[in-house]
């Protein structure tokens, strides 16, 4: 007997990586599947009567007010992506229903893609591509990483795991979160509101954080001035976090030695944006956390746990947060 209907929402077609079929939400479920009946549609034909019956919603980039208005019987909506911030206040949500994300399944391989960007900017990689593509021999030295201090302003799953993946090479690593809770992978942790007096002694600061109203914006202008000549910036969290125009003058300047960029207010990046064209540059595709092998599948597995745990009436993991924001 079917106990409990997953509703899937589907915005990209099959051949995407992040596409969620029937079968991965069955495997991921176990044995729980067998009191599951799985429906798989796409956002543009939706079937709102069987929306209106679900329990579980699976989606990312989905209509808030769709839900609102049509899922009456929903208790969690999952989203297979970390960032909420689009979905926010959560007043859409059905009266008892929870939102929960992915966060955490990007750590892995973003982990790895952080710590090779820092490396790279550490080293002046940008310098030295624009130096090939000039065909200008440049054989300035830089100094080695273990002289570095890195600051990571956003210390989660993200942040930690970049910060991790660093500690071996030998770099100061400095954490701030919210809280400025200690870590194992930071030599010292801080709250945000010390940031200003933390950006002084920076090489390479790195912005892992989620978009919500206090982190909208928190590196402009006035930031970049306080960081020591030649330092650089990688963004890795949302673009709404970094002013790119300051970034831009900065690196025009040369105040700044490098940067890189993976999240953009408009993506794909438009071939007109002048970033394309900035020296000591490094544009990404949005491509540094999301894996082509398994992703679907981890945001699946936090689904299950909390299917489990709303079953047994048990705290759910992941769950976002009207009042942080993430």
């Amino acid at each position: 007997m079917v106990r409990f209907s997953v509703y899937v929402e589907n915005k990209v077609g099959e051949e995407s990586p992040y596409f969620v079929t029937e079968a991965a939400v069955l495997r991921a479920l176990g044995e729980a599947a067998r009191d599951a009946d799985v429906t798989v549609f796409s956002q543009t034909d939706p079937d709102l009567e069987q929306l209106g019956r679900a329990r579980y919603f699976i989606g990312s980039g989905f209509d808030p007010q769709r839900i609102r208005n049509y899922a009456r019987s929903v208790r969690i909506v999952h989203c297979t992506s970390a960032g909420v911030e689009k979905y926010m206040p959560l007043d859409w949500l059905p009266d008892g229903a929870a939102l929960t994300n992915s966060s955490g399944v990007h750590a892995e391989k973003g982990g790895v893609f952080g710590a090779m960007t820092v490396l790279m900017l550490c080293e002046e990689v940008p310098r030295h591509l624009g130096n090939q593509r000039d065909r200008r021999w440049d054989s300035r030295l830089s100094a080695r990483i273990s002289k570095k201090t890195v600051l990571i302003y956003g210390f989660g799953a993200l942040g930690s795991a970049i910060a991790e993946r660093l500690k071996p090479f030998g770099p100061r690593i400095i954490g701030v979160s919210r809280s400025g809770r200690p870590s194992e992978f930071a030599d010292e942790t801080h709250a945000a509101s010390a940031l200003h007096d933390l950006l002084p002694r920076v090489d390479c600061l790195v912005l892992s954080c989620p978009l919500t109203p206090e982190t909208r914006g928190v590196i402009g202008a006035t930031e970049i001035g306080l960081m020591k000549p030649g330092a650089s910036v990688f963004n890795i969290a949302r673009a709404g976090v970094l002013d790119n125009a300051a970034l831009v003058d900065a690196l025009n300047s040369g105040h700044l030695g490098g940067a890189a960029l993976d999240v953009f207010e408009q993506e794909p990046l438009p071939e007109s944006s002048p970033l394309w064209d900035v020296p000591n540059l490094l544009i990404f595709p949005h491509i540094s956390c999301d894996d082509a092998d398994g992703y679907i599948d981890r945001c699946l597995e936090i689904f299950a746990e909390n299917v489990r745990r709303d079953s047994a009436g048990l705290k759910l993991v992941n769950e976002v947060s009207a009042d942080a924001g993430y």
